[in-house]
This record gives C-alpha cells, sequence and structure tokens, in this order.
C-alpha cells in the first residue's frame, strides 16, 4: 500500500473533497437520511441532535465530511447553515468555552463576518459563566448574519468526559434551547452519556450506529477502489472464483471499512491464496498500529488487555482477575474495574451493552486488534482457535449458496487452483449433501472430481486403508438399521409414505458409487444416517449414534461440515440441551465451532442469560445466518 493511500486511509480530511464524495459509496443510506433530515428542517426551533456511533475504521469521520461537503454544495442551504467540522483529536477543548472559542476559530477562517468574532468571546474571558456568555456572543453573531451553525463533532464521547459534568449539563440545555445550532457528533463508544439515565444526555440524541459493511457494500467498495487503480477487468476476473475469500475476511474483520481497504490490496496482490495466508499478510500490516496501541498503555492496562484478549468471548471482572492472575500483582478487582474504565473512555476494551452492574461483560472493542493480539502474542493453543474459526467461516461462505459454489469449484478444478487435498476434501464433502435442487449439478461435479483426482495419481494407499474401513464398518452399521425397518412419515394431505430398506439401499448404491473413485468411509456414512434419522423424526435412534460418534472416534476424524450440519438440525429439532451436552463433553467444539456454540446458547438464554452476550461482533452475522439455516431446516423438514 502507497504511504499517500494509507496517509488517507487513517487521515480522510487529508483527501480532496472532490476525490472523498466520488469515493463515497458505502454508508450511503446513513448520509441520505442524515442529509434529507437537514435539508428538510429550516431550524425555526431547536433541532434534532445526532450521534453516530461506531468503533474505530468504521467510516464516521469520512460520513461527517461526507455531510459537511454536501452543506457547502446545497445552493439554498450553504446561504444560512454554515457546516463546522472539528476534527477527530482536539487537545486544546479542556472546557465548554473552550468549544465556543473554537467554534469562532474556524467560523472566521472562511466567514469575513466572523474575523472579530473570538476578540469579542474573550473580552468576557475572565468573568463567571464564560462559556455561557461567550455562546450568547456567537449567537448575537448568527443573528446578524440571519445565519446558523451545524457541528459536526468527531470523538465526541472524549470531549464529554474532559469537560466533567456540570459542563455537559450547560451544554445539554444550549442544545436543547437553541434553535442556532444543531450537532452532529460521532464516538467509537456508546457513551454512557446516553444510555445511564442519570446522565445529563440521557436518551436525547437520535443515534445512528454505523456496522460492518454487508458482502453487497464490500463487492462495491472494492469495484470503486479497483476502478480507482485501472483494475476493473483484473478484478471482476478474480471475483469468480475468489468471492469466499473476501467473504471470510469480511466477516473475520467485522467488515470494518479500514481493514477491508486494507485487505484490497492483499487480495488483487495474490489472486489465487487462502484465507490464512490472507489473515498473515493483514496482520503484519496492521502490526505497527496495534503495538503501538499497546506500547501507549500502562503496565496494569497491558495485564488487563492481556487477559481479555486471550478470553476472547466477553468476561466479567472476575474472569479477567483469573486470566491476569492479579492477586500475584497486587490488582485488586476494584483495582480492575478502575483501569476498565479508562480502557473503555480511550476505546480499547467495550462494555456489552445488554449487561449490568456486576454482570458486566468487557470484551476489546475492536474485534480484529483481538485475533491480532491472539495470532502474534499468545500461545499456540490460542492461534487454533482463531485458525478454528477460520475454517468454520471458510466452510459455511463454501456452502451457503450451493448451486454458485459447484459453479466455482469446477472452473477451479479446470484452471487447477486447488491442491489435491482440498480437491479431495471438497469434493467428498459436496458428496454428502442432501438437497434434491443441486442433485444434478452434484452429479456431473462428483465424477469431474474423481477423475481429476485419479489424473493426478492421488495417494491410492491411503484412499484403499479407508475404505478397507469403511467396508468393516459402515456396512455394519447400515445393516442394523436396514434390519427390519421401515421409517414412516406424514405427507401434506397426511398420506402416509414409506422410508422403507429400499431408499437406505439406494443411498448404499450411491456411496458404493462414490466409493470406486473417492474416500466414502464410515464416518461420513454414519453422520449421513444420523442426518436422515434426524429428518425422519428418529430422534432417539439419532442420539444413540451420536452417542457413538462421541465415545469412539476423535473430533480430528470429522469435517465440520459435518457438525454444522449435525448440529444444525439437533437445533431445528428442539434438541438443544442434547448440543448444550456434546459442547461440555467435548470443550474443543466449543473452539471449532463458536458461532453454532452461541446459537445455541442463545436458544438456552432462560437458564443462561449471559453466556450468548459474550459473542464479539464477528461472529453476530454468522450466527444469525445459522438460524436461518436453522428456520429452513424447521419450515421444510416437518
Amino acid at each position: 500500500m502507497s504511504d499517500k493511500k494509507l496517509k488517507y486511509l487513517f487521515n480522510p480530511p487529508q483527501k480532496e473533497p472532490l476525490q472523498l464524495k466520488a469515493e463515497f459509496v458505502v454508508r450511503t443510506a446513513d448520509f441520505e437520511q442524515l442529509f434529507t433530515d437537514i435539508q428538510e428542517d429550516t431550524m425555526q426551533h431547536p433541532p434534532q441532535h445526532y450521534m453516530i456511533l461506531g468503533q474505530r475504521g468504521m467510516g464516521k469521520t469520512t460520513l461527517l465530511l461526507r455531510l459537511k461537503y454536501a452543506v457547502l454544495d446545497d445552493e439554498k442551504l450553504n446561504q444560512w447553515l454554515l457546516p463546522v467540522l472539528f476534527n477527530e483529536e482536539q487537545y486544546s477543548m479542556p472546557d465548554l468555552a473552550a468549544f465556543f472559542e473554537h467554534i469562532a476559530k474556524i467560523l472566521a477562517e472562511d466567514h469575513p463576518a466572523y474575523e472579530t468574532l473570538l476578540d469579542e468571546m474573550r473580552k468576557r474571558e475572565f468573568e463567571a459563566d464564560y462559556d455561557q456568555k461567550a455562546f450568547e456572543i456567537l449567537v448575537d453573531y448568527l443573528k446578524q448574519n440571519q445565519q446558523k451553525i451545524i457541528v459536526f463533532h468527531d470523538n465526541f464521547g472524549q470531549f464529554l468526559e474532559k469537560i466533567g459534568k456540570t459542563a455537559t449539563h450547560r451544554l445539554r440545555n444550549i442544545l436543547m434551547n437553541s434553535p442556532h445550532l444543531r450537532l452532529v457528533g460521532a464516538s467509537a463508544t456508546l457513551l454512557e452519556h446516553t444510555f445511564d439515565y442519570k446522565e445529563p444526555f440521557f436518551d436525547f440524541f437520535y443515534q445512528i450506529r454505523l456496522k460492518g459493511m454487508t458482502a453487497d457494500e464490500t463487492i462495491t467498495l472494492f469495484e470503486k477502489l479497483a476502478e480507482n487503480e485501472g483494475k476493473s477487468e483484473t478484478f471482476q476476473e478474480m471475483l469468480k472464483t475468489q468471492r469466499p475469500r473476501i467473504e471470510v475476511m469480511r466477516k473475520l474483520s467485522g467488515g470494518v471499512i479500514r481493514t477491508m481497504v486494507m485487505l484490497f490490496d492483499v487480495f488483487m496482490d495474490n489472486e489465487k491464496q487462502d484465507s490464512f495466508k490472507d489473515l498473515e499478510v493483514i496482520l503484519d500490516r496492521v502490526t505497527p498500529l496495534y503495538k503501538h496501541r499497546m506500547d501507549d498503555l500502562k503496565p496494569q492496562q497491558q495485564l488487563i488487555v492481556d487477559a481479555v484478549a486471550r478470553a476472547w468471548d466477553a468476561v466479567t471482572v472476575s474472569e479477567i482477575a483469573e486470566l491476569a492472575r492479579s492477586e500475584r500483582q497486587g490488582l485488586k478487582t476494584n483495582q480492575i474495574s478502575a483501569q476498565l474504565k479508562q480502557l473503555v473512555d480511550n476505546q480499547i476494551i467495550e462494555i456489552e451493552p445488554r449487561t449490568t452492574g456486576r454482570t458486566h461483560l468487557y470484551r476489546l472493542q475492536e474485534r480484529f486488534f483481538n485475533i491480532w493480539y491472539l495470532m502474534r502474542y499468545s500461545t499456540r493453543q490460542d492461534k487454533q482457535r482463531v485458525i478454528w474459526f477460520v475454517k468454520f467461516l471458510e466452510g459455511w461462505c463454501d456452502t451457503n449458496d450451493l448451486k454458485q459454489l459447484f459453479e466455482r469449484f469446477e472452473n477451479n478444478l479446470e484452471k487447477g487452483t486447488y491442491e489435491l487435498n482440498t480437491v479431495f476434501d471438497r469434493a467428498l464433502a459436496y458428496s454428502m449433501v442432501d438437497n434434491e435442487e443441486i442433485s444434478n449439478e452434484k452429479f456431473k461435479l462428483i465424477p469431474i472430481a474423481i477423475n481429476h483426482l485419479k489424473k493426478k495419481g492421488y495417494d491410492e494407499k491411503l484412499l484403499e486403508i479407508l475404505k478397507n474401513e469403511y467396508k468393516n464398518i459402515t456396512r455394519k452399521i447400515v445393516n442394523q438399521l436396514l434390519d427390519g425397518t421401515v421409517f414412516k412419515v406424514q405427507s401434506s394431505k397426511n398420506r402416509t409414505s414409506e422410508y422403507s430398506a429400499t431408499y437406505l439401499q439406494r443411498f448404499i448404491k450411491q456411496i458404493e458409487e462414490l466409493e470406486k473413485g473417492t474416500l466414502a468411509n464410515a464416518i461420513n456414512a454414519l453422520f449421513m444416517i444420523i442426518i436422515h434419522c434426524l429428518i425422519l423424526n428418529k430422534i432417539s435412534l439419532s442420539l444413540q449414534l451420536i452417542h457413538k460418534i462421541n465415545t469412539n472416534l476423535k473430533i480430528e476424524d470429522v469435517y465440520d461440515w459435518q457438525w454444522q450440519e449435525l448440529f444444525s438440525l439437533l437445533i431445528a429439532k428442539k434438541q438443544y440441551h442434547t448440543v448444550h451436552q456434546l459442547f461440555e463433553e467435548v470443550p474443543q467444539l466449543k473452539d471449532r465451532l463458536k458461532p453454532i456454540y452461541f446459537l445455541t446458547m442463545e436458544y438456552l438464554k432462560d437458564e443462561y442469560p449471559n453466556e450468548y452476550l459474550k459473542a464479539g461482533e464477528e461472529m453476530r452475522e454468522t450466527i444469525e445466518e445459522l438460524k436461518e439455516r436453522v428456520k429452513w431446516f424447521e419450515d421444510n423438514l416437518k
């Protein structure tokens, strides 16, 4: 990434207005909502004030800049409404009076009628209630010029912390009663001032929360970046096969715009890379920024951040104390709480807003910072947790749209993109997908993958060992199920349709055909049988077979996609406690399948009210998609 591009990435005001407006393709809905309100309100009465909330890198500063330029460009607005933009860091505003003085300085830079405003204010500088008098002088100047102001204030939360509660009350009274000033603030923290009923600004602002970019917004942003760099054709070609890579990193980074802009260069420079290598490259690029952030902390704060980062999921104060071994450092829980408040104020840590008092949960605010810390400063086991999450996302993003997935897989086979083990693993996984809508694509694709493996001389010895395992174990299990078993389900017209031995025999025949060119071992067949039993509401039999897997097989022997489908089906069948029990009996599954674990705990929130709240923002979208998957099972497998 060039120095110029990096400068704009961390300092948007340095970008020329024309360039910023041309590249503004994300947050357009938020912009339209805010600007329409600004256009329609002539401020004859005290106006609505706004607070834009979002973590670092989400586009708060850029949105404020875009609004400022829109006001300046509007021929009707700019006659009477003057935009005043406060930069992200304002070190010279220790009190409310300095706030109004700074407005005076900015107005004087662009409007000759306000050149004497600051001098008029400072004539009253040493009088009591100077901040109120400074505001009244500002209003007099605005009335003389028949104008009003709109203040765009970045990092507004930190400003309120600086000026204290008394001055905050005064500012609230001014904003609530004056028709001459509108405030659009931005903050990287959920302001305590806005959600604590004891605080002056409780329920005062209309809040706009900037969430991570969606998949479509990410592609739109990348298309604009590619256009700016003359790489549109290259990007569109890359997009045909690499969309899952983009999706994995989008979810991993929480859809943070700044991180995704940095990742754009990674994708374009390394067209055939996998998600793990993408992660390593971007971690290297953010290391100077994140390391500087850690180095700036006090020793006790570093200890606390280390504990919270290693936990990954949100934790309580007592859990932080245990992880940090704080007693040995002479650090008591009340001291940890005091340090946590500072870390929250400094936007390093956030409080889960749905918790209160002693049940407060804390996590690192920027989720990618947490992943960076785990990968760079934690144990091998902690790194493995991140790797499992990346694998989960790879599998999930690769199987959300099956038809597109099969098309990409076939294209990549022709281009030779995949390693042989990847071809084998994916072909095996796809062969087990039970979906009538894609049966033609599946049976067209699997032989192609088989022939590809044969031509490339895939390991026959490995195949033969696992084929024998399949013959020895799977046939026995299937024969037991076939022995006198007739499954019956009710059709929508209440007619009984039989799933007899013939059905399972057809299933065996399919496996035998695949066995000739692929690895179809006992584990995969057993999982398919369990899934079919669940589909047919044979819950008791399914649970017996699950117990067989759990007691006799290593977790590594089972593909993550198989666990995903199994757990999704169990949840759809309301077997929440069974899933929870599996997670408890095999703790490693919690890390391998974190989104499913937190989804399970959400269904059990009456019994475990805080557990599901521990999930970070990087998992929330995937959890919601899993809910949709569960609902699909519920609707289609009644």
